[in-house]
């Protein structure tokens, strides 16, 4: 029967079936009104106050779950999807002292992000430019820590690490980004992978653990890769050795240093180089911290004297609560032959380590580190004074025991303690109240060579008096206008 005829003869609705078709035509239009109206722009931002929207930036209705958006930085013509959540939380594995980083995640221009996603930042993720991001996938900065097997892990200080995101990346339907990730330009992330560690430009990864399946070579086009190791360097290959004996400097910002330092480092290294040694500092690392911006992790390379071997192993906030549950490959991949460790202040202020606690994860970060490389001689410095310790007597006392018990854990593993702290004064050798200024890095860089040609007979103890160094440029560390 032809359907006009066919309700024809049924007749008009019934008031009983009419009801429920004007209750779902209504919802349906009420829905696609709040769709239109709901979505938050740079021009109708609601009750949100992102740091940054830029221009043609569209965020969809119904929105995940938004939280901390003033530490959240969008850039122009990115779309996000319905109910994608982002976050950001406070950034706990910074260091004491002034100038705490206001912006957790940064998001470049032109990205795409796709509907149930979620972009979870506590310490640092930076997304690139022109960045698509299939639906429900979940990027993060932090883990849980289970440090402490008798403690419930959502109580235990969690573990941050940056997440870096490069321009034209493509992620694939519900990847996994976990704490330490940094991928190159136009990376393709195959779907369902989980990402940790880094990754070239111009490679597909996939799987679980996520590792490289194809790249692209010059000249050759895309190449099929097998057993490809999770960690790689841009250039596929280790630089070539600047010496005959490598050493690998392991710490926080202390011994990353910030825009403008020379860093203990160098004079480290330029003390024996002087003295004849042919030496190759190693690390993933070869960069400052970049302090004039308000974003976590970003590096430069504004060095007082760039002309050194700046590899190192050494991130802002980083405590051995972290480090000791990746050293074991880094030396397994740089294979030092001395290992220098300034580690702790940010374990007592940040982590709330207690010194049994620190003796414990010391002792694991000693193992660790021994278990590729059992002749690996160590280092350890002592914790230095902070402004902090002198005006709380109670955080004083805490690094006072705290070295103590790195000194019985040194004196029970065989391994050296350079005595930091001995000649560090944070008055006179700091430029914030815990970060070293020229004068600070010299007595450090000798504490660590007195110890090594005491213990090792590797290159002379440093002279004394030291010199008096001048204080790095204010302008050097001054913060700059980043253009929205």
């Amino acid at each position: 029967m032809p359907v006009h005829l066919r309700r024809a003869r049924l007749g008009p609705p019934t008031p009983g079936a009419l009801l429920p078709r004007l209750a779902g035509a209504l919802v349906h239009r009420v829905w696609a009104l709040a769709e239109q109206y709901g979505r938050v722009t740079a021009e109708r931002p609601g009750r949100y106050r992102f740091a940054r929207l830029g221009d043609g930036v569209c965020l969809a209705f119904p929105p995940g779950a938004v939280f901390g958006e003033r530490a959240i930085a969008i850039g122009d013509g990115t779309l996000v999807g319905a109910q994608v959540s982002l976050s950001a939380g406070f950034p706990c594995a910074t260091e004491p002292g002034p100038g705490l980083p206001g912006l957790v995640v940064r998001i470049g221009a032109r990205c795409m992000i796709a509907r149930g996603t979620h972009i979870v930042g506590h310490h640092r993720i930076d997304i690139g430019d022109d960045v698509f991001i299939a639906p429900y996938a979940y990027l993060t900065d932090q883990n849980h820590g289970y440090t402490d097997p008798d403690r419930p892990i959502g109580g235990q200080p969690p573990v941050n690490e940056p997440v870096v995101i490069g321009d034209g990346c493509w992620l694939g339907t519900g990847v996994t980004v976990l704490p330490g990730t940094r991928l190159g330009r136009n990376v393709t992330v195959a779907a369902g992978a989980v990402v940790r560690g880094t990754f070239p430009d111009r490679c597909v990864i996939a799987g679980v653990p996520a590792r490289i399946v194809r790249r692209y070579v010059p000249g050759r086009g895309w190449q099929r890769t097998t057993d490809e190791p999770r960690r790689h360097q841009e250039d596929t290959m280790k630089k070539a050795p600047e010496g005959d004996i490598p050493i690998m400097i392991v710490g926080d910002s202390i011994s990353h240093g910030s825009s403008g330092d020379w860093t203990w480092r160098y004079f480290f290294w330029k003390h024996l180089k002087n003295e004849g040694l042919s030496i190759d500092l190693v690390g993933p690392k070869d960069t400052l911290d970049n302090i004039r911006t308000e974003e976590v992790g970003d590096d430069d390379a504004t060095y007082a004297d760039p002309e050194f071997d700046r590899d190192h192993d050494a991130q802002w906030g980083r405590p051995y609560v972290q480090e000791k549950d990746v050293i074991e490959a880094k030396v397994a991949e740089y294979e030092p032959e001395y290992l220098l460790v300034l580690l702790g202040i940010n374990d007592l202020f940040w982590y709330g380590v207690t010194p049994d606690r620190f003796a414990a994860n010391l002792r694991e970060f000693l193992a660790n580190a021994r278990r590729p490389a059992p002749d690996v001689r160590i280092v350890i410095g002592t914790v230095l004074e902070t402004q902090k310790a002198l005006d709380d007597p109670e955080f004083a006392k805490l690094v006072a025991a705290t070295n103590e018990q790195l000194r019985a854990v040194a004196a029970e593993s065989g391994v050296a303690v350079a005595e930091t702290a001995a000649e560090f004064s944070a008055p006179e050798h700091t430029w914030d109240g815990t970060h070293p200024n020229p004068n600070g890095e010299l007595r450090i860089a000798a504490a660590f060579a007195d110890r090594l040609a005491e213990t090792y007979g590797l290159g002379a103890p440093y002279p004394r008096p030291y010199p008096v160094l001048d204080a790095v440029a204010p302008e050097a560390k001054a913060p700059v206008d980043i253009p929205d």
